[in-house]
């Protein structure tokens, strides 16, 4: 069984990890369809997986061991802003604080790729998912995307 003390956050860069990533993230997106019960065809979803990863300034890794269970993405969002995408946790990495670990990751990410803010939206539900990002301080705002569903929006600062 894997514990936190065999858990690393990388940048995937490789081939092999670049896949593991775009696998975690397809899962995200049944898991999220599933639990909405509607389709994110609306983000771009065919392109973004058909150009994978050319959409993304940095994609980030956790494993356990050799395992890859986590994931999440930065993405530019439009100019001086950055979004945090596609953050997902397999059930059986959970309980150790990747969420936690890669949204610090790609904060660090963002603040070096020189963004002055961090963009995300969730859902009301996932309530670890909010409690992560209220803690690291993100906070609501308007809606900044075409989005039909009730999602929750949110920003950092991050200068």
């Amino acid at each position: 069984m894997s514990d936190q003390s065999t858990t690393e956050i990388i940048e995937a860069v490789t081939p092999e990890d670049i896949q593991a990533v775009k696998a975690i993230f397809l899962e995200y997106l049944h898991f999220i369809e599933d639990y909405l019960g509607q389709s994110l065809t609306f983000q771009g979803t065919e392109k973004e997986f058909a150009d994978f990863p050319q959409t993304y300034d940095v994609l980030f890794l956790a494993k356990q061991g050799e395992n890859p269970v986590a994931a999440c993405g930065v993405k530019p969002f439009k100019p001086g802003i950055c979004e945090l995408k596609r953050l997902y946790c397999r059930p059986k990495g959970r309980g150790y604080g990747l969420g936690l670990m890669l949204t610090q990751a790609a904060i660090k990410a963002a603040k070096a790729l020189n963004y002055q803010k961090i963009y995300l939206d969730t859902d009301q539900g996932l309530s670890h998912a909010n409690h992560i990002y209220e803690q690291l301080g993100f906070v609501d705002i308007e809606k900044y995307y075409d989005n039909p569903m009730d999602s929750r929006f949110m920003a950092l600062d991050l200068c």
